[in-house]
């Protein structure tokens, strides 16, 4: 298996989304230079990165991102983008295709303006971007994925989500969860609603359209149980990498505490990071530590070993805590289909 790294372009975002896992805003001093990123991506790919994902903040905000992203295509990694879709011209767009962008996704809330801004605080003409960047990124020939924060709300709205990813071009619709970092973390975050009618139907749906349809349904767990294949172990600091904009090395998006951090490429190279034993220790301790409580003695644990360790540390204080709201116990007939399949 290789290596899924994702590189935090920039901090920065003309965004200020409430459930925003990163607190995204002003740029911060002291970003990577474009040498400087060079140099990270070419470590990433000899450390046996085959695949680069762009995070931010706003990744299109990044001027010389289309010159990193066709030096990382130079050295056969696959790359993708995230983007609100504010930036994402038609040139732009162009531009990156040609650099090797093989894939897009563009965050979209909801099927029309006032749902899809629930959450989002952007530009008054956020949605209508957002919509044209979709569409001239699939006239283009590029993968696209329509992103969606899943909410109690948007869990009653599948059915308008997977006619408007179709309308658009999108082959992809994906739910990511409300995920208990960053700005979101002092915004509402709680996974109660979840055990809930809504969802139980949006369970349904989304297992009816994983693998068929013109519009295929990819779900980020939100409630627990998230293994990405049969027999899930968490994949943080041996398959998944999270660099910061900033230089900070994390195993994770989901395990950026301090307690996690493994060091700055800035003052190491990123070979000596990957061979710290801070990394050899943190995973140990997600692969041989046991799932606590109810999640312990669960029938369906040898396939899940207790969810996402960064979702449950952040409701728990630890890694193998119980898991706050599990997928299984929540909704028993949905518990063993709701697992999301290993895409790339």
């Amino acid at each position: 298996m290789g290596l899924s790294a994702g590189i935090e372009a920039t901090r920065a975002c003309n965004f200020r989304c409430v459930h925003c896992f990163v607190d995204a805003g002003l740029r911060p001093r002291g970003e990577l230079d474009t040498r400087e990123m060079r140099r990270l991506i070419s470590g990433l790919v000899e450390a046996g990165a085959d695949t680069l994902g762009w995070s931010g903040g706003e990744p299109l905000l990044r001027r010389d991102l289309d010159l990193l992203t066709a030096h990382a295509t130079g050295l056969g990694a696959q790359v993708g983008v995230p983007t609100n879709g504010y930036f994402a011209t038609l040139a732009r767009l162009k531009s990156l295709q040609r650099a090797g962008l093989s894939s897009i996704q563009v965050s979209l809330d909801g099927p029309d303006r006032p749902r899809a801004e629930r959450f989002r605080r952007g530009p008054d003409d956020a949605f209508e971007r957002a919509l044209r960047a979709l569409r001239d990124a699939a006239d283009l020939g590029l993968a696209v994925t329509v992103c969606t924060l899943l909410s109690p709300e948007a869990a009653g709205e599948i059915e308008e989500m997977l006619a408007l990813a179709q309308t658009l071009g999108a082959t992809t619709l994906r739910y990511t969860p409300w995920s208990p970092f960053g700005r979101a973390r002092g915004n509402g975050y709680d996974e109660r609603p979840w055990a809930s009618a809504k969802m139980r139907r949006f369970l349904e749906v989304a297992e009816s359209r994983r693998a068929r349809g013109p519009v295929q349904v990819l779900l980020d767990c939100p409630i627990g149980a998230v293994p990405a294949h049969p027999r899930f172990r968490c994949a943080a600091g041996r398959s998944v990498l999270y660099v910061c904009a900033t230089g900070e090395v994390y195993p994770c998006t989901a395990l950026m505490s301090p307690e996690h951090l493994v060091g700055n490429v800035r003052e190491r190279p990123l070979g000596d990071l990957l061979r710290d034993p801070r990394m050899f220790r943190i995973q140990r301790q997600l692969l041989r530590e046991a799932p606590a409580g109810r999640c312990g003695s669960c029938p369906v644990v040898a396939d899940c070993n207790g969810g996402c360790p960064g979702r449950t540390l952040a409701a728990t204080g630890s890694t193998r805590g119980e898991s706050p709201a599990c997928l299984f116990r929540l909704h028993p007939p949905a518990g063993r289909r709701g697992r999301r399949r290993r895409i790339g």
